[in-house]
């Protein structure tokens, strides 16, 4: 009986590992005494921001608070619930916890009630909301030159076939904004169905001040209109040109000819050269980077504002193939050929020479793509969230980049993936949230 006792007894929230500087910090920046009071001070501050979200239902029919329901849907992200009933299940096991700081006025809503309310509340605000709130709760130093990686992705979970019963629907589609400086997308924007990105990303960039900023997308967005929505922003752009821009993509290939290259690698003084390699598995890859001033060979480049330097990545892959031993008499005998292949991708900037600059802006565009739409495929599933309610899913999404980009953020601490801290904080929601909650705030 004694040790069912001790056994059923409730833990006791740690905090060891945290530092009395850390803690200071901590009860200064929320105005509390003791740190156990962390996740009653800083989930009434979110209630408090949510309950600025505009209530289109009417005021005399509403059974659920707007701000308790998405509150609700924010935690239950945290752990690892991703549907609409994962999130219902969550409130019913955390129900008298989450009564301690919200009203849960009717009860506890169904799933459906879940997806309808969520359908209602404005995107634009949710979002503006919870990346005022992130930026507010952890600590964020200031980059000389920051970073936003431009690129859109499909939720193919969402898309609907033809039957005789409904008809085709596209999937719901978002243009996404990776900031590296605060490891955070921090725009979600749906694209129109018979559209595509390209007047998503101009409408996007007017009115914003891109000081100190540097804009990065694919091809498919390397257009006269976006580059000079970058321009009028006062931002930078370091942007790559493909086959869809024909006679600009020839025209490039055509300059960074072999002689071109070995005058740069010698040291042109209108031009950079950076090169490094890396092992991945069985392969050695080198990549090289050319960047040049010599433009005024080009006659269109008054078409692209503010054209300062033109470049090329080339990335050379030597990989060890196992070849078929035909030898008579041979046993056990591996034999390798090395198979060498080469790409080349070419890019424009209103940037002036900076060959090292360029490749390391290159590769950290792929932020938006492993950092983002990666985990929200795997961490979250939401390729397999079959919501019908495209504003619903929407919301859920901007729900789920919140809590990722508070996962990226104390990942350190924990050493472990993503999937396995969501799992960490389900085992016991109300220990081990407070936990998470302090290393969010003193991450760096």
């Amino acid at each position: 009986i004694e040790m069912a006792v001790i056994c059923m007894a409730k833990p006791k929230k740690k905090y060891s590992d945290l530092s009395s500087l850390e803690k200071s910090y901590i009860k200064k920046k929320l105005g509390i005494t003791t740190i156990q009071e962390i996740d009653t001070a800083i989930l009434k501050q979110l209630k408090e921001r949510l309950k600025q979200l505009k209530d289109s239902r009417n005021q005399h029919m509403i059974l659920y608070k707007l701000w308790d329901v998405i509150m609700c849907v924010i935690l239950a992200s945290f752990g690892d619930n991703n549907s609409w009933d994962a999130i219902h299940d969550f409130v019913i096991d955390n129900y008298l916890w989450l009564k301690s700081f919200l009203q849960m006025t009717g009860g506890i809503p169904t799933a459906e009630s879940y997806e309808r309310i969520m359908g209602l509340v404005d995107s634009k605000e949710l979002n503006q909301i919870l990346f005022d709130f992130f930026k507010e709760i952890t600590f964020t130093e200031k980059e000389e030159i920051s970073l936003l990686n431009i690129d859109g992705r499909n939720n193919n979970g969402s898309k609907k076939n033809k039957t005789i019963f409904s008809e085709e629907k596209a999937p719901l589609n978002c243009l996404n904004v990776y900031s590296t400086q605060y490891r955070y997308c921090i725009e979600t924007s749906p694209i129109q169905e018979k559209s595509n990105e390209i007047p998503a990303v101009e409408n996007y960039l007017k009115g914003l001040n891109l000081t100190g900023t540097i804009v990065t997308w694919d091809a498919l967005n390397t257009q006269t209109k976006n580059i000079e929505a970058v321009r009028k922003a006062h931002g930078d752009y370091i942007v790559p040109v493909k086959a869809n821009q024909g006679t600009l993509y020839r025209d490039l290939a055509d300059y960074f000819d072999e002689q071109t290259c070995e005058e740069m690698i010698a040291g042109n003084t209108l031009s950079g050269y950076y090169t490094y390699i890396e092992k991945s598995h069985s392969s050695i890859i080198k990549y090289e980077c050319f960047q040049t001033s010599d433009i005024n060979w080009y006659d269109r480049k008054e078409d692209w504002k503010d054209l300062q330097t033109i470049g090329m990545i080339k990335k050379t892959i030597i990989k060890k193939v196992k070849e078929k031993n035909t030898r008579k008499n041979a046993k056990n005998e591996t034999i390798y050929k090395e198979v060498t292949t080469v790409e080349k991708r070419y890019y424009i900037s209103s940037r002036s020479v900076n060959a090292e600059e360029l490749e390391k802006t290159v590769r950290a565009h792929w932020n938006v793509e492993n950092l983002i739409h990666l985990h929200l495929d795997i961490t979250f599933c939401q390729d397999k969230n079959r919501t019908s309610n495209k504003n619903a899913l929407l919301n859920l999404e901007i729900v789920h980049k919140f809590v990722l980009g508070c996962l990226t953020r104390v990942k350190p601490r924990y050493n472990r993936s993503l999937e396995r801290i969501r799992k960490h904080i389900s085992n016991n929601f109300e220990e081990f949230f407070p936990e998470f909650i302090c290393y969010l705030i003193v991450s760096r």
